[in-house]
């Protein structure tokens, strides 16, 4: 009988509570015990967390929701996220809120980094992400696919808060986005707006729209995506632009208004979802509140 590897934390060290604000660290891994099921051991510093580890799909799958208990990041916050999801384990990372990067007077900076080492199957499903006007930004994801992995996973981004007549005129959003297979890059991706940045306006920018989104799908080796899967999904969500960027890897776009462009993204995930399952995708409760 093999021995079962539980996924173990190095200590975090004290000087990261030190800072003018916020200092947040989560780690999370994912791992299949003996019996099957997938198991979360998580452990944080500062007010980042989850909940606890929910299983409303069964055994199989563990949701992790991440937990922000200031409802939003302000200037001199820095928020850290880890989760390594290990061989045959299913977890799912979302958010019961969207992200808030609140605005800074003093153009204090405020940054965010996750990292996600996927060797299992990860669902990867924040709520939007809300960039409030004199907000100023670093974020970074970075995402690492080992051979065996597969991923679903999106990026919302509203600029500015339209209900209250707030538009994003100052400030900067810088966030790269990173996707490498097995320690190869293969899609970097660099946002960098400025408040008020003619990109907004412009037909080869978001031609008038504050939001876009980002929905990316990665198959395992031994999947890879073909051309009858390509039209279909692109059948069954026309919105989306989608681009094969590698035969293991499927990105698509699409701007417009949050409500809609949310829609479309859950409606493409239900569809892969339940196709790499075998079993009918669930809407998450959280998307009902």
């Amino acid at each position: 009988m093999g021995v079962l590897m539980v996924p173990t934390f190095e200590a975090m060290p004290p000087e990261a509570l030190i800072s003018p604000g916020w200092q947040a660290e989560l780690e999370l891994a994912f791992y299949e015990d003996k019996r099957g099921h997938t198991v979360l051991r998580h452990r944080h510093v500062g007010p980042l967390r989850i909940q606890k580890p929910l299983y409303p799909e069964g055994p199989a799958c563990c949701h992790a929701v991440v937990v922000h208990p200031p409802g939003g990041i302000a200037a001199g916050d820095e928020l850290t996220i880890r989760a390594v999801i290990e061989p045959r384990a299913h977890g799912l990372i979302t958010t019961p809120a969207a992200t808030k990067w609140y605005g800074a007077l003093a153009g204090g900076l405020a940054s965010q980094t996750i990292t996600l080492d996927v060797h299992g199957f990860l669902e990867f499903l924040p709520a939007e992400t809300i960039v409030f006007d004199q907000a100023n930004v670093s974020s970074r994801i970075d995402i690492n696919i080992a051979p065996s992995g597969r991923a679903l996973g999106w990026d919302l981004l509203i600029f500015g808060r339209s209900a209250r007549g707030e538009r994003f005129d100052q400030g900067c959003f810088d966030q790269t986005v990173s996707l490498q297979l097995d320690a190869r890059p293969v899609w970097i991706d660099r946002i960098r707006l400025l408040g008020d940045d003619p990109l907004f306006r412009s037909p080869v920018g978001l031609s008038g729209h504050r939001a876009f989104s980002t929905f990316w799908a990665v198959v395992s080796e031994d999947e890879l995506w073909d051309d009858t899967q390509l039209a279909l999904l692109r059948q069954h969500v026309p919105e989306i632009a989608w681009s094969l960027l590698h035969e293991r890897v499927l990105v698509g776009r699409q701007i417009g208004e949050p409500m809609v462009l949310r829609e479309c993204l859950q409606k493409a995930w239900a569809w892969l979802k339940t196709r790499w399952t075998a079993v009918p995708a669930q809407p998450l409760r959280l998307w009902a509140t």
